[in-house]
């Protein structure tokens, strides 16, 4: 149990803790105005998903699936399935948003360069989607940390 804990915690660490850095550097380049920074840091974190944030999220999922099975806990309690929609709901967000919202970013670089007015709509689109997935992400720690249902 204690194993499985110490996984748990360490990758959600990891995945919130990443998300977290990305979000905030994200705006320390907005507010410089550094549009192709912006850009950089978004392919970046483009590459870093498959190695990193996908890996965090399974190792989340199946240490958390082994410590309801090994501890106390049931998948009926109202924590754990908050908990479980809160982790889903930034996996969605990732799948159905993120992923279109960059290639259609790509698309407005290939198309219309660093200052179009797509590439800027999309930037700030992608910016508002890092901070709602920072705010699931800590929804979800706080829940599972208080376990308030």
């Amino acid at each position: 149990y204690e194993l499985l804990l110490f996984v748990h915690v360490l990758a959600a660490a990891a995945w919130v803790g990443g998300v977290l850095l990305f979000a905030f550097v994200l705006e320390l380049a907005q507010r410089a105005q550094e549009r192709s920074l912006l850009l950089r840091l978004i392919a970046y974190d483009d590459r870093l998903a498959p190695i990193f944030y996908i890996p965090a999220i399974v190792l989340v999922l199946a240490a958390g699936v082994g410590l309801v099975l090994d501890g106390p806990w049931s998948f009926g309690d109202g924590w754990v399935i908050a908990g479980i929609v809160l982790l889903a709901s930034a996996f969605v967000l990732g799948i159905a948003f993120f992923l279109p919202t960059a290639k259609r970013l790509k698309a407005a670089l290939d198309s219309g360069g660093v200052d179009s007015a797509e590439v800027i709509g999309e930037l700030r689109t992608y910016r508002t989607l890092t901070w709602i997935d920072a705010a699931i992400l800590v929804a979800a720690i706080f829940v599972m940390t208080t376990k308030p249902f």
